[in-house]
């Protein structure tokens, strides 16, 4: 039963994908790729954000964290195209290219950082209305 949540989440994520990056491509072209950008640093934030709820505060089920963590966010994130953009950046503008891979990384550790940080100050505050 599990693989079915995992499936749901997924088909949804990579359709989130397909729309947010179609979105970002004709607000700004393909000459660089923001749209993996910001998917994978939003990807990435609610990662630790659904990982902090889950894990620490024990706020969604086992089903839920295949959903939404293993499912939606495995799909909406894409490793496979930031190297791909990576490497062609590298091939046409080798700075440029660099530079999107270092602030990429740094970007979505930052951005996993920043939901973790926010889930648990969401539960702090949650906790003290109770």
């Amino acid at each position: 039963m599990d693989y079915l949540w995992i499936g749901l989440g997924g088909i949804l994520g990579a359709l989130t994908r397909f729309y947010v990056g179609q979105l970002f491509t004709s607000c700004f072209g393909t000459a660089f790729p923001y749209g993996t950008m910001f998917i994978n640093i939003t990807g990435s934030m609610l990662l630790g954000l659904i990982q902090v709820l889950a894990l620490e505060r024990f706020l969604f089920s086992p089903r839920f964290r295949l959903f939404s963590g293993v499912g939606f966010c495995g799909a909406y994130t894409t490793f496979s195209t930031f190297t791909k953009e990576t490497l062609n950046l590298l091939q046409t503008q080798p700075a440029t290219g660099l530079l999107y891979g270092a602030v990429s990384v740094l970007c979505c550790l930052l951005g996993s950082w920043l939901g973790i940080v926010a889930g648990r100050w969401l539960f702090a505050r949650r906790s003290k209305s109770d």
